[in-house]
This record gives C-alpha cells, structure tokens and sequence, in this order.
C-alpha cells in the first residue's frame, strides 16, 4: 500500500510541476522573441505596407518556388509585429490597432492555400513561422483565429533527422504549448533534446571535432549546422528552469559545437563562404536582407550572446589565433593577427559539396582544395557571378571547355583516403591525394607565421586539356607588380601579398574585367550582368600534363618595398619535392613539415636520414638531443606508423623500438577508438 502511495504521489508531483512548467514555458518563449528589439519606426514600416485585408503589397502571395519563398516573409513579419505588442518600451505596446493587424494577419494566412513547390516550406517553414505569433499574443488571439491557426500548423510531424527533425519536433511543441497537450510536448522535447548527441563519424549532426554534417557525410556548418544551433540554443533558452532543461552534458557539446567550431568560421564581420555549404547566397535580395556572409555572422553572433545568457562558463570572445584542422570534414583553418586562410578538401569519406533548390549551380570544384586568403575579409565577398569557377584558388583542376556538371543532392567525393591535417606549435599541414575525373595530383598546404606554402605534385590527366593550378582568384585591389628573372616571373604583389614562385613553372597573371550573373549561381536569381575587375594568378601545366608539380609561397601583410627582402629572409626551405613526398623546413632545420603521400625518405639533417614505411603527416622538432615527432593518418586506416632515422636514440612514446648499426627503428601507435582517427599522435626521441 505505502509503495503504491509513493508512486501516485510522484505522478501527481510530476503533473502538478509540469502544469506550473506551462505558464513559465510560455514566458520563456515570450522572452526569448523579446530579446529583438525592433524600432517604432520600422513597426510603422511594416503597417504601412500592411493592405486593408491585412496582406502586405510589396509581397507575391502566387509565387510558389522553391527557395526564396517570398510569401512566408508575411509570416515573419507578424512575428516581428507581435514583439512590439508585448514589448513594454515599444510605442505600440498592446495598442488595439496592432492587435487588429496581427489577428487580420493570421486569418488572411489561413483562409488561403499558398505554397510552395518545396514540402520544406509547408511542413517545417509555414508552422515555424506562425507558432512564435500564437504564443506571443495568446491572449488577444480569438478561439476561431487560433483553430484555423493550429491548423495550418498540423502539419508539422515528429519525424525525419538531423535538422530536420529539430524543426519539425520545435513546430509540434510550440503547437501543443498552445494546446496544453503534455504527452506531444514531452515527445516534441524529449525528441528536440535526442539529437544533440555526439554523432559518430561520418554520421549526421554533430562530429567528434564538433563540425557538422547534413545530407551523408558532408560538412554543412554555415547552413544546417548553423540553423541547428540557431534552433538548439532557442531551446535551451525555453526550456530553461522547467523540468524538461537541457542537461548538463548536452550544454557541454553545445558549448563545444558554438566555440570550438561556429566560432572559428566568422572573420571580420563576415562567415566563412568554404562553411557555408551550398548557400552562397547575396547579402540582400530585392534590396531586402537576406543570408549572406554578413547576415550569417550576425546569427551566430546572436546566437553567441543568447547562450552566454543561461551559461554559466566564462566563454571565449573570439577565436583564437593558430591553425585547426577538422578531421570529420576535411576542412582546415589558419588564423593569425593579420589574415585567415581556410582550405576545403574532401576524401572517400567526405563529400565535397551539393547543389539542390537551384542553389550552388557552380560549386563542382568547391571541394578540390579551395584555399582562400582573407585580410580585410572582402576579398570574394560576393565574387561568386563573376569567378570562374574551374579556376578556385588553390586547386589544381581541367580546363575543359563544356559547361561545368551540375552537382546533385548526393555531391561527389574524391577518389582517395589520403585526406587530413596535423596541428603543431609552428602552424599546421594540410594535404590531400586529388583523384577526380580522370586527374591526378599530390597537394599540400603549410601554414607557418604569415605565410601559405603550397605544394603539388604527381599532377596528370590523359585528357586533351590544360590542366592549371590557380593560385588566387580574388577581386582586384590596386597595382599588381611583377618580378621576372630571365623571362621568368619569380614573384607577384597584389594588396599586400607576395606571391613566390619556389619551383621551375611559370606563372600566369591576369588582371581585368570579368562578368557575369547571379542566376548562374541561384536559379531564382536575376541574369543581369555584373562586372568587377578581378585579380587571377595561376601556374599553366599544359595539355595533357605528365608529373607536373608546383611549389609557390603566399606571403600576407609586407608592403612592396618590405617584399624583396622578405622572401630572402623568411622563407623557409623545401627538403624534398616529389611524387612521393613534399617536405619543407623552417627555422634553420628546427621545424620540418613533411607530407609523406607514399613511403619514402627525407634528408632531415646533414647526414641524417627520416626512412618513412607509410603515408602520414608529420612535424618534426628539434630538441636539443634529439627530436619531437608528431604524426597523423590521414587516410584514418592505419594502426600505426613506422620509421628509421638515422643516429641511436632512446623512444619515448614507442611501445616497439630497436637500433640496428647507426639506424633508430621506432612506431608511433595511432589513436584506436573510431572517433579519434585522425588525431595525432606524437614519440620523443633522446640520443644516447
């Protein structure tokens, strides 16, 4: 008897804390919208566009695209509408006649069918967009409109994954809030709360190196990664102090996903365009805005403020400087005081970009080793209708002459394991076998101070076209001058850049105009033309190359006249460049970076010898009797590594070593456990 009391006074506990989870629930949600504060002027705005059936003229309600959907921008508005209802310092804090806009507003949404030609918008977009209103202004709302209202927001069903399925779980509890049905808001937040989870490799959400993945394994933080966090935070807002918060633990990986990752990919008041997945949008629409770089760090930046509300860690304020590699998605970073350089690769595991909706049209080549330098941050900023798109910084691609494939939802993946990154205390390697459409090449990107080295190599096709490695593509910003030697271009200065050729090709330089239209990018776009001067820096392998390479050095922030003496200073040197390896070193030999792409040898010292059994990244430290090596797997299916160096030392870090002649033999053990592939693991060695 007295355990059957216990149970009954427990669920009547949980029933009467949840009724009281009601009230606070819906304030939460009412303080979360207040949290935008909208000016008189641009309420009064948006009444004036307001007709008298409560429609608004500047939209077209028979538009029914897939992306783009004007007609949920009246939605939208009548959120922003219904914040200055309740907001107490607004001038039309609960004034009849806004009361009588947002009522008129919801009944015109509803007494008519209007969609659009994507499900997204009717099942997720529609429903989202009216929830907020319901909540916001419940009380002044009549049964009628609320009916017809909730309807419209019935077809929102807890189903599907990743992003997805937050949205539409989001739109169900919002739904039944209004409802007061406990059992399909606890599924609805029990589902919301599932997926924030650390996904395993590959798989979609949110990676072990906290990037993000949508539509298989392909990374997506500038789009769906940045919506689920603009959704997760929104309800660790709401459900704050109510019996169904968000735990500790997943307040941990959020932190985590907004710090270590979304953080790292804004730069001087714009987001990473490699980040963004397919939605290289513009900035505004019709002189609206929209979702472009800028519109995109003003989210996260929000999105950052909103969590350090109910956080109770101290979190960074801006990314650190340094180099990150994320080794689920194939994307690299560098940051230092004066410039950004992200590099967007891809692999059998990656996929290296998408198109759909009619967007990213362009993007075949986005995931081929795209390396961009930022200084200013506007480099590209929009540069998309006028690049040529098989020419992208950093990549080595086929000059074909048909029309450039338009990618599918499923994207591409490259052809070889070969893909990773190494993080060290000098900067940071990134590489990649390309194996794409019949090319070949070798690449490998070293990031050091204020420096870009790019090395290629193993470069051929069979196909009967030049084949060119683009240096960079950007727009053009004052002179460009360039220093030859016997005919020979040796280097190039543009805005604070020095280009320098390290290798025997020669270098092409192109400046002008060139143009063309946003619809080759986003279908719904205009084809008007547009035209901008623009700065292209190339090396031309020829037709048909057979073991082509490349060598070349980008050199950020020296002015012209500190160029020349710079490059006889500063720059490091290239130990080994072949088919099998490319090796560089700096400092007078204390720091070595070797891309290894096969087994082979470098020459790490006079006299002394690195004998490399497999292919890694690796970064070497001059002690002072002996050597720090760090090692990764980018091909994320090794055990372990082995090696000889020349001299007898002592390993530390090795579990299997043994000295043969002059000769040290040692492994380094890799990380075993799935989500680490891809991390690096490191040996000291000690002479005798």
């Amino acid at each position: 008897m007295k355990k059957w009391i216990l149970i009954i006074t427990m669920v009547i506990c949980h029933q009467t804390i949840f009724s009281n989870d009601l009230d606070k629930l819906k304030q939460n949600v009412r303080d979360f919208y207040l949290l935008e504060k909208l000016s008189n002027a641009e309420v009064a705005h948006l009444l004036e566009g307001m007709k008298g059936d409560y429609s608004f003229g500047d939209i077209d309600y028979d538009m029914h695209r897939r992306s783009n959907w004007k007609p949920r921008e009246h939605l939208k508005r009548l959120i922003k509408l219904a914040i200055a209802y309740e907001d107490v310092n607004s001038d039309y804090y609960q004034q009849d006649h806004l009361a009588e806009a947002i009522v008129g507003g919801l009944n015109y949404w509803s007494y008519h069918d209007f969609y659009s030609d994507n499900w997204w918008h009717q099942e997720i977009g529609v429903p989202q967009s009216i929830g907020p209103t319901l909540i916001i202004c419940e009380k002044i709302i009549p049964d009628s409109t609320m009916v017809r209202s909730l309807k419209v927001m019935d077809k929102s069903k807890i189903k599907m994954t990743g992003q997805n399925k937050i949205w539409l779980s989001g739109n169900v509890f919002m739904r039944e809030l209004v409802r007061g049905n406990r059992d399909l808001m606890t599924a609805a937040a029990d589902t919301i709360k599932s997926v924030v989870v650390p996904s395993k490799p590959y798989e979609e959400g949110i990676q072990p190196d906290y990037s993000f993945h949508q539509h298989g394994p392909q990374p997506q933080l500038g789009n769906y990664g940045l919506h689920f966090a603009e959704d997760i935070v929104k309800w660790m807002f709401i459900f704050d102090k109510t019996g169904i918060a968000f735990s500790s633990e997943k307040i941990d990986l959020m932190r985590n996903f907004m710090f270590q990752a979304q953080q790292k990919v804004n730069y001087k008041g714009k987001y990473e365009l490699l980040a963004t997945g397919r939605q290289l949008f513009p900035e505004r629409v019709n002189g609206e805005k929209y979702r472009g770089p800028k519109s995109k760090y003003d989210l996260y930046k929000n999105l950052e403020r909103v969590f350090n509300l109910f956080d109770s860690h101290e979190n960074p304020t801006g990314p650190s400087n340094g180099y990150v590699h994320f080794r689920n998605s194939d994307y690299s970073l560098y940051r230092t005081n004066g410039f950004f350089s992200p590099v967007r690769m891809s692999s059998q595991r990656v996929i290296g970009a998408e198109a759909g909706n009619g967007e990213n049209l362009m993007g075949y080549h986005l995931g081929d080793g795209t390396n961009l330098i930022y200084r200013k941050g506007d480099e590209y900023h929009e540069i998309y209708p006028v690049w040529n798109w098989r020419k992208l910084p950093g990549t080595t691609t086929v000059q074909d002459t048909v029309p450039l494939p338009v990618l599918t939802w499923s994207g591409y993946r490259n052809g070889s394991h070969f893909t990773g990154g190494l993080q060290s205390d000098w900067g940071g390697i990134s590489a990649f076998e390309y194996r794409r459409d019949s090319l070949k090449a070798n690449k490998s990107y070293f990031f050091k101070d204020n420096t870009v080295y790019a090395l290629g190599s193993a470069i051929g096709t069979d196909r009967d076209f030049e084949v060119v490695t683009t240096i960079n593509q950007c727009y053009k910003e004052g002179p460009v001058i360039v220093n030859k030697k016997k005919g020979k271009i040796t280097s190039v200065w543009h805005d604070s850049i020095t280009y320098v050729n390290l290798g025997k090709q020669q270098l092409k330089v192109k400046q002008g105009i060139q143009t063309g239209n946003w619809k080759k990018i986003l279908t719904w776009q205009t084809d008007t033309l547009i035209s901008k001067e623009v700065f292209d820096l190339e090396v031309d392998h020829g037709i048909r190359p057979k073991n082509a390479k490349y060598a070349y050095v980008s050199m950020v922030g020296v002015t012209e006249k500190e160029a020349e003496k710079a490059i006889k200073k500063e720059l490091g040197q290239i130990l080994v460049h072949s088919g099998a390896v490319h090796a560089l070193s700096f400092n007078q030999g204390k720091n070595i970076a070797i891309s290894a792409f096969e087994p082979s040898e470098v020459p790490i010292r006079h006299n002394q010898m690195l004998k490399i059994n497999s292919p890694c990244l690796l970064s070497l430290h001059k002690l002072e009797k002996g050597w720090k090596i760090e090692a990764v797997d980018p091909t994320q299916m090794l055990e372990k590594l082995s090696f000889g160096i020349s001299g007898k030392y002592k390993v530390k870090g090795s579990q299997v070593s043994k000295i043969d002649g002059n000769v040290t033999y040692f492994e380094i053990t890799l990380p075993s456990e799935n989500d680490n592939k891809g991390m690096k693991a490191s040996v000291i060695l000690m002479l005798e």
